[in-house]
């Protein structure tokens, strides 16, 4: 069985404006929708985690979905870290896969959710990633250290496929240690369990800027 924890608590405070951007309009419905409903016909339960002031006004909008019995609704942490941890506490014993997915990525296609889904039931652990277009270079402020080689560089997506028990792992000991990483595959790298990579799609894009809409 599958399961979702749709990261829905964050402020948004570079897309500007009074309402995070998980929760602007596109096309006549929230954003965090457009993220959910591609998931629906894959998965078994939900786990939206919103902030505690929001909380009230989304279980208002998704009071009369077709998939409403699918969703719990859950506040979030301080941190993304902490709202995922959060989420995958409430997810049923039954959840063999979670995939954990940015509400502010509304662009995401059910083909790419297949290929995420399909390689964590094979490896564990997976990310959809794309190659980088430009040359990147590392840098110290101002001066240039060097330049990477991106043949062996991607960059990482969401969704974010794993065995739920090896993600539980990785938050728990990550929290023991009070590290915090940028997505949850970094948490489970720390384990030396391996993570697998699928191609991404370039429209799969994160809404951060008022522009990206």
């Amino acid at each position: 069985m599958i399961g979702l924890i749709l990261a829905a608590a964050g402020a948004g405070s570079r897309f500007g404006g009074d309402i995070p951007k998980q929760f602007s309009s596109m096309s006549g419905k929230p954003l965090y929708l457009h993220a959910l409903e591609p998931f629906v016909e894959f998965l078994d339960e939900a786990v939206m985690v919103v902030s505690e002031a929001w909380k009230d006004r989304v279980e208002e909008q998704i009071q009369l979905l077709p998939y409403r019995g699918k969703l719990l609704l859950q506040t979030g942490g301080p941190e993304r870290q902490d709202s995922v941890y959060r989420g995958l506490s409430r997810l049923s014993d039954s959840i063999q896969i979670v995939l954990v997915h940015d509400a502010a990525r509304p662009f995401v296609s059910q083909g790419l959710i297949a290929r995420v889904v399909e390689q964590t039931r094979q490896g564990g652990a997976c990310v959809p990633a794309l190659p980088p277009r430009d040359t990147v270079k590392e840098v110290d402020f101002l001066k240039v250290l060097r330049t990477l080689d991106r043949r062996r560089l991607r960059l990482a997506q969401t969704p974010q496929g794993f065995e739920i028990n090896l993600l539980r792992r990785a938050l728990e000991q990550a929290q023991k240690e009070d590290f915090y990483g940028t997505d949850e595959a970094s948490l489970v790298e720390r384990l030396g369990a391996p993570v697998y990579v699928v191609a991404g799609e370039p429209e799969n894009i994160k809404v951060t800027w008022k522009e990206d809409l």
